[in-house]
């Protein structure tokens, strides 16, 4: 689970670094937002599969 979770960090980190990079901060803050929420899930589901 720990490396699905990294790629996803990364990944759109890159992607809304470069956005805000560019010049469009409201697309890298949605990125940001996006990837914490996949985290998030990703983090609960795994949770919720141990516990089974």
């Amino acid at each position: 689970m720990e490396p699905k979770i990294n790629r996803v960090l990364m990944s759109l980190g890159l992607l809304a670094g470069l956005l805000i990079g560019a010049g469009n901060n409201g697309g890298g803050a949605v990125l940001a937002i996006a990837a914490a929420t996949t985290v998030w899930l990703l983090r609960s589901e795994a949770a919720r599969n141990n516990r089974r």
